[in-house]
């Protein structure tokens, strides 16, 4: 008896299975609609974000009063659409104050056989572009290929 009704049970999931995958909904016919079909449509993603290239920023690590190491990376700075003309102009002027302060917090923080703290220099370059435009223009910076030679 209990292997008749598990029979009818599978046959029963089998065609409701089958009239899925054929693209029919036998719910729909009988007046049942799922929950999920009621929803309103989803909110567009949104945008991708915007990236001003800064380009190489090399970084000569001075400690001792002598040239001990350089330090290279690939600066991209992420801003809003409607502020990327205004950073684009201020390179030149961001270029110089990042180059005054990697000089100064890379001689003071750069150990011997330690890589470059990223998180770290990202949170100064941000700040430091905060002070020389003016404002929240760059949302964050973005370091690819950090390097220490």
């Amino acid at each position: 008896m209990i292997f008749m009704v598990v029979g009818l049970l599978m046959l029963i999931g089998a065609v409701i299975g089958g009239l899925y995958f054929w693209g029919i909904d036998p719910l729909a016919k009988l007046g049942i609609t799922a929950p999920m079909m009621n929803k309103e449509p989803a909110a567009p993603p949104p945008p991708p974000p915007v990236f001003v290239d800064f380009g190489l920023l090399i970084v000569p690590v001075i400690q001792d009063r002598e040239v001990k190491k350089q330090a290279e990376m690939i600066v991209r700075l992420q801003v809003d659409p409607k502020d990327k003309e205004i950073v684009a102009k201020n390179l030149p002027r961001l270029q110089n104050a990042y180059l005054a302060e990697m000089i100064t917090y890379l001689g003071l923080t750069v150990k011997e056989g330690q890589p470059l703290d990223v998180p770290a220099i990202r949170r100064r370059l941000t700040m430091t572009a905060e002070k020389t435009l003016g404002g929240v223009y760059v949302k964050d910076v973005a370091i690819e290929n950090p390097n220490l030679k």
